[in-house]
């Protein structure tokens, strides 16, 4: 096997499941179920545009909120892009960790909003830059990944959570918790969630993309029944009608109990490598801090400005190491002190989609880069 690894293309890049992950003979199962029972007219015709009842009644057993606080979506960014065209105006500012999710903040900017990078700490948001930029102008929203961050791996404190929401609460704006990676913990203990800190100033996003399949695009916003109304006209408005049948089929995933055994599954898969990572890591670049998530998806990393040479994307990609630019997950910098270039020497290191000998390759090939 290392000698196969060695010669091989190693993707640190997109932050997929793994392929043995995938839960297919399952979900034929569920679908199987779906369209044979007795609910098989229903979703195949169209529907509710907050999407599948009983996929909402589910949401909100766990969640503890009413199913018509709930939205479902065509996946989680799908939904942040709706409340993005509902809560932003001409001359709004979002804030966002720095660095954060690039998708998300390429979507808030097309809506419209100058996005302000709050610079990310091993524990979370740093505060004090948070209120100095809160003092200048209040965001229509501050978008935050508190458990497991993409791209950083950061889980905020509970400390910093609480002053989060006390802030939105002073300043009257929305935060926006996206929590796909939250039951992927692999060690350590869950933190409360944002909105169970304050549900009044906090929206929720997640799906299924990481915990049953991408593919499904199932996601949901939880937030105020207001906000979720104008969240299904806007939804009627861009895609008529919402996909029933996979819906469903995730309703029949959790009836069936497929979901808990899954879930247990992916940690006995990903906890390993995720060790594999911080192990290569303390090996291969001993001198390069990060912060040691206990579940997700991601590490990253922030190499020495001189072990940065030329052009690292391409002199990895030479390697057959394939890197994500790190410029994307920065948004404008919040104060003028921002060292302009960090970016380029920051790296995303997606870990569950790669073998364990895969990724030592992957470090040893980046550490030959930076020596």
């Amino acid at each position: 096997m290392p000698a196969q690894v060695s010669s091989e293309r190693i993707l640190f890049t997109r932050g997929v499941p793994a392929v043995e992950a995938l839960p297919n003979k399952l979900l034929s199962e569920c679908f199987q179920a779906v369209l044979e029972g007795p609910e098989a007219k229903t979703v195949l015709q169209y529907g509710h545009n907050s999407g599948y009842l009983p996929l909402r009644q589910l949401l909100g057993e766990q969640y503890g909120v009413a199913p018509e606080q709930i939205v479902v979506g065509n996946g989680s960014l799908h939904l942040q892009d709706l409340l993005s065209a509902l809560l932003i105006k001409a001359g709004d500012v979002v804030f966002v960790e720095q660095p954060s999710y690039d998708r998300a903040i390429k979507t808030f900017r097309r809506r419209g909003a100058k996005v302000i990078g709050i610079p990310l700490e091993q524990d979370g948001v740093n505060i004090a830059a948070l209120e100095q930029a809160l003092a200048r102008q209040v965001p229509a929203f501050m978008y935050i990944v508190p458990d497991f961050q993409n791209p950083a791996g950061v889980t905020t404190s509970l400390e910093k959570r609480q002053a989060l929401v006390d802030l939105a609460e002073r300043y009257k704006f929305w935060l926006l918790e996206d929590i796909p990676y939250r039951t992927l913990r692999y060690s350590g203990n869950s933190l409360p969630m944002l909105r169970e800190l304050n549900a009044n100033r906090v929206l929720t996003v997640s799906s299924y993309s990481k915990l049953i399949s991408p593919a499904l695009r199932v996601g949901y916003l939880i937030g105020p029944v207001e906000i979720a109304k104008k969240l299904a006209s806007l939804e009627e408005e861009t895609i008529l009608a919402p996909v029933l049948p996979t819906e469903a089929a995730v309703v029949e995933f959790h009836k069936r109990g497929y979901f808990e055994q899954n879930l247990n599954n992916l940690k006995q898969l990903y906890a390993p490598r995720l060790q594999a990572l911080i192990a290569a890591l303390k090996t291969h670049l001993p001198d390069v801090p990060f912060a040691e998530p206990e579940g997700g998806f991601f590490v990253s990393i922030t190499l020495p400005k001189e072990a940065v040479k030329g052009n690292l994307l391409e002199r990895a990609r030479q390697t057959g190491l394939i890197l994500t630019d790190g410029r994307d997950f920065f948004a404008d910098p919040f104060s003028d002190d921002e060292e302009p270039d960090l970016g380029t020497r920051f790296v995303r290191l997606p870990f569950c989609a790669l073998t364990p000998e895969q990724i030592n390759e992957g470090v040893k090939r980046l550490a030959a880069l930076v020596r």
